[in-house]
This record gives C-alpha cells, sequence and structure tokens, in this order.
C-alpha cells in the first residue's frame, strides 16, 4: 500500500511540475555579452597623459608612487581640409651668357589646373567608389570654403580618365587571361548629345574574374544598348567558361565555340522563391529546399583546390543534382501548364546543361552573385546619380 501510495504521490508532484512549468515564462536566454573589438592598429595614436591633481595620497598625505598605466582607448575623427600646396621657384640669372635657370614644376594631371593628384583622386573616388555624384561633392566642398563649379569638377574626371586609359586596357587584358569570367549588366540612364542632351536608356556591362582564377579583376564597359553585339566586342579573342544568368545574348557568344557557358542557382531559384513567398506553395518549398542542399555542400569545401572541389562535388553534389532534375521532370508532367510553378520548373529545365557544368569543374561556381556584387554599387548609386555621360 506505501508502494502504491508513494507511486500516486510521485505522479501527482510530476503533473503538478508539468502544469507549473507551462504557467511560468520560459527563462530568458543568456546573452553573450558583445566583445568590443581592438581599434586597428595602423591608426595614429595620440597619447594624453592625465595624472592625479596631487602627487600627495588624499587620506594620508603620503607621497604617491607609480604603480602601472591604466590605458583607454577611443576612436575620434578628423575631418579632411583642403591644403594650398605653394611651390617657390627661386630664379637664377647667369651674369655671361642672362640665362635665367629655376627649378622644374611637378608634373599636373591637369594641364594648368590648380588640382593635386590627391585632390582629383578624391572627386574620382567619391563619385565611383562612393556613390557621389558631382553637385553632392560640390556642396560638400563649400561647406569647407571653396567654391568649384561642377563643369570644373567634370572636367578634371574626365582629364583622370584619359590619363587611366592605359591601366583600363591592362585590366582588361588582365581578365582575358583569365579562363573563368562573370557577366551581368545592368540599366543606366545615359545622356544623348546628338539627341539636345535627353537621356535614354543604355547599359553597363560587368565582367568579373572567377574567385579561384588569382586576385580580383572587375572591368566596366559602358553601352548604349543591350544587344550580343557589345559583349562579343568586349570578350573577342576570349575562350573559357563564361558564368551569367539566363538571358540569351550570353548564351548566343560562340567565339567559335570557344566560350562555354555556365548558370546562376540563386538566379534559377528566384521563380521558387518568389511563389514560396506568395502562397508557401509547397512544391516550391521542397525546390528551394533541394537547392539549399548544394549550397550546403558548398559550405564545406570553401577555399579548397579546385581539383579538391570537383571530387567533392562528383560525391556528394552529383547525386543530389539528378535527384532535382527526375523531381523538377516529374513535377513539370503532374503540374497545370501555364502555372507559376509551371513557368519556373520549366526554366530551370530549359538551362539544365549550363546549371550542370559546376558539377565536372571545380573552377566554377553555383552562381553569378560574384558579379551581381560588383555591380550592386551602380544599382545603389542609382538612387543619387541623375544620369550619366555629362562630361
Amino acid at each position: 500500500q506505501c508502494s502504491l501510495f508513494e507511486e500516486d504521490a510521485d505522479a501527482d508532484i510530476a503533473s503538478a511540475e508539468t502544469q507549473l512549468a507551462r504557467l511560468l515564462p520560459e527563462p530568458e536566454e543568456k546573452k553573450a555579452r558583445p566583445v568590443r573589438k581592438i581599434l586597428p592598429e595602423h591608426l595614429v595614436r595620440e597619447e594624453t597623459v592625465i595624472g592625479p591633481d596631487s602627487c600627495a595620497c588624499p587620506d594620508c598625505g603620503q607621497p604617491l608612487r607609480h604603480i602601472r598605466d591604466e590605458i583607454s582607448e577611443r576612436l575620434d575623427y578628423i575631418p579632411a581640409q583642403f591644403v594650398v600646396k605653394r611651390y617657390v621657384r627661386p630664379q637664377y640669372g647667369c651674369e655671361g651668357c642672362q640665362r635665367v635657370v629655376s627649378g622644374r614644376l611637378p608634373a599636373q594631371i591637369i594641364p594648368k589646373g590648380i588640382p593635386e593628384p590627391g585632390l582629383v583622386a578624391q572627386v574620382l573616388v567619391s563619385k565611383f567608389c562612393d556613390r557621389q555624384p558631382l553637385y553632392h561633392q560640390q556642396q560638400v566642398f563649400a561647406r569647407a570654403g571653396v567654391e568649384l563649379p561642377v563643369s570644373t569638377l567634370a572636367g578634371w574626371v574626365g582629364t583622370a580618365c584619359v590619363w587611366l586609359m592605359p591601366l583600363a586596357e591592362l585590366l582588361r587584358t588582365e581578365l582575358l587571361s583569365r579562363p573563368v569570367l562573370h557577366a551581368d549588366e545592368t540599366p543606366l540612364q545615359i545622356l544623348n548629345t546628338k539627341k539636345d542632351g535627353k537621356a535614354q536608356n543604355g547599359y553597363l556591362w560587368a565582367y568579373v574574374s572567377g574567385e579561384t582564377t588569382g586576385d580580383s579583376v572587375v572591368c566596366f564597359d559602358c553601352q548604349p544598348g543591350r544587344a550580343a553585339r557589345y559583349p562579343e566586342a568586349w570578350l573577342a579573342g576570349w575562350s573559357g567558361t563564361l558564368v551569367t544568368d539566363g538571358y540569351a545574348v550570353y548564351h548566343s557568344l560562340k567565339n567559335g565555340g570557344s566560350i562555354i557557358n555556365a548558370g546562376c542557382w540563386a538566379h534559377a531559384r528566384r521563380g521558387f522563391a518568389a511563389l514560396y513567398k506568395a502562397n508557401r506553395d509547397p512544391h516550391a518549398g521542397t525546390a528551394l529546399k533541394m537547392i539549399h542542399g548544394l549550397y550546403s555542400l558548398e559550405k564545406k569545401i570553401r577555399h579548397r583546390s579546385p581539383e579538391k572541389i570537383r571530387q567533392w562535388r562528383q560525391r556528394y553534389a552529383k547525386p543530389q543534382l539528378d535527384a532535382l532534375w527526375a523531381w523538377l521532370t516529374s513535377q513539370a508532367q503532374k503540374c497545370a501548364p501555364g502555372s507559376a510553378l509551371h513557368k519556373a520548373i520549366k526554366y530551370v529545365l530549359s538551362h539544365k546543361m549550363e546549371l550542370s557544368r559546376f558539377v565536372d569543374d571545380g573552377a566554377l561556381p553555383l552562381d553569378n552573385n560574384r558579379c551581381e556584387r560588383a555591380i550592386r554599387q551602380v544599382v545603389m548609386g542609382r538612387n543619387t546619380w541623375l544620369f550619366a555621360g555629362s562630361l
């Protein structure tokens, strides 16, 4: 009887504890305290020594003895400032032949202009890297008391670009020596001087070296259209694998059979992602999960050699990819023609060959995100730029 009583009591206690646990709020997870990052070592340190008000102990009056230094670091910012460089050249004359001799001025980027190379570089970096149009820069300079017309700044940019053309050609030559390239394009409003300066739709074509081919090289080519003749001219003579999205122009580039096209899984999954976001379609969710599986495998082999990556993909990614193709083919026959799911599946199946290239080549990525990241600067800059081609 005691045994039965104890069992009943234990059961009651367990039941009460369960009910109590439901009533009590869930314990808050202990958040890890953020660790402040150490300030970069390359920054200049300005040291300020703050001693006590007196060298005598405030309690007993005995002289204080130095024990150690307590160091605290704070980050400050010194605003950029203009500096006028004065070049003084003493003139010397020859009493014999009456010749006047003086030192030579340093070479100038802008002939007979006032800007030093550092100022021209600042204008270029602000315009192309920080997405600051020239009229914004004019306002910043005016705030510092320096009035520079936008037309003057535009002239500096144009002249500097002429000086930089040899470097651009060297970058293009280096880029075209790589066996794997990425390509993409984005629209850009361009002034047409032949049409009373009205803006028209142009395109900025981006070409980026493959991640496994060496140091990163990025080149842009501004053109008035999106036709195949523009990448054909830019890639003339090149042979290798071109990673792109599904735009038909890229797949028409053959260059005598020397260009191989590889697809972009990030682009291929977008149809399923949009469908799943709209109504939580289970079939779209399955497709996304299977594609995510390919990316999960890639995380485990980052920074390996292309051959090691190829072997890994052959062993692990290929079976998953084959299963994905089989599932897509089966679903294409079952879903309603013309539906959003059917269109998403048909799009992926129509690029099956290009989307399968990565399995047999460890130098190829799964997607074209590398090039899209390069174009992102332009896409973000369109929010502040009115147009291009004002030079």
